[in-house]
């Protein structure tokens, strides 16, 4: 029986992982890939020890940390963890059964869809959730990024590499984005800021987008906007789905709740990272989120629990 089963290879995961193989902990960590939305990210400048790394680099450093380590991740997905007498038992895709006493979820999060009509048939063919990924495909073209925070705000400098005009809206009344990342961004040009207005509709045609229908908020009218490309940045879903299977609790956002030892409401389940309800969802607060609850788990395993949520 493992001491801790690890799920997910994200910073969290991954930080988990290697605080658990220097404890010399009989421990697995079980994910579908590894790095999670870091391998995603572009240009990072608030990473402890960085003053600039891109989100691929930063994940390689990781996984070289990992086999120095000696830490083998099965990549795999788990599907089911079931409670038993003493522990429990995780069930991946491909079959494979583990038995441990405690578990740790670093499941991590996903990109939350605008849900209007022509989202998910434009996909890959205009509309994006990876600005690092597809920013390239739209030299000299007219975008739509949508969301006003920091992912936004990291899209739309992106994306000013290559393409001839960013409008960047947001459905408040401001942008929540970092300062120093407003004033680069809007004081670009070939940005356009859009405040106060909602997305209605993406259109396109065989080859992909076309236009986006948009809404003004303050007045209530209604335009079509030529763009070729929509970079949708509006937040994160929290993978819990399995948390809510062993009956853990969430709060009205899905977050996995947990106290300042990152316990859940079940005894022997752990959460950290971005499936928690941590306020700041960045990568460092995830990597020393999961340092932290592996040391949690450590010390509840070798000195008893004392109190849960």
């Amino acid at each position: 029986m493992m001491q801790v089963v690890i799920i997910g290879g994200g910073p969290a995961g991954i930080s988990a992982s290697i605080y658990a193989a220097r404890k010399k902990m009989n421990f697995l960590l079980v994910t579908r890939d590894i790095g999670g939305q870091v391998m995603k990210a572009g240009n990072i400048e608030n990473y402890l020890g960085y003053a600039m790394v891109d989100g691929v680099s930063l994940v390689e450093r990781m996984i070289q940390q990992m086999e120095r380590l000696g830490i083998q991740p099965i990549l795999d997905q788990v599907v089911d963890i079931k409670k038993l007498e003493s522990g429990f038992q995780v069930i991946t895709l491909s079959g494979k059964t583990f038995t441990t006493k405690t578990v740790l979820l670093c499941t991590g999060s996903e990109h939350r869809r605008l849900n209007v009509p022509g989202e998910a048939e434009y996909v890959g063919r205009g509309v994006s959730y990876c600005y690092t990924c597809d920013a390239p495909f739209f030299k000299d073209s007219r975008v739509l990024v949508v969301g006003g925070g920091n992912s936004g705000f990291e899209a739309a400098d992106q994306l000013l590499q290559y393409a001839s005009k960013v409008y960047l809206t947001e459905i408040s009344d401001s942008f929540r984005a970092d300062e120093v990342l407003r004033e680069k961004v809007l004081t670009n040009p070939k940005v356009t800021p859009l405040l106060r207005h909602r997305v209605l509709e993406i259109r396109g045609d065989t080859k992909g987008v076309r236009s986006v229908i948009l809404e003004d908020l303050s007045s209530g009218n209604v335009r079509q906007l030529e763009v070729e490309g929509v970079f949708v940045e509006i937040g994160l879903e929290p993978n819990t789905e399995l948390a809510s299977r062993l009956g853990v609790l969430t709060n009205s956002r899905g977050e996995i709740l947990v106290d300042c030892n990152n316990r859940t409401s079940e005894l022997g389940i752990y959460a950290a990272g971005d499936c928690t309800n941590i306020f700041a969802k960045q990568i460092v607060t995830a990597a020393g989120d999961g340092a932290k609850a592996l040391l949690s788990i450590y010390h509840d395993l070798t000195y008893g629990v004392s109190n849960w949520i």
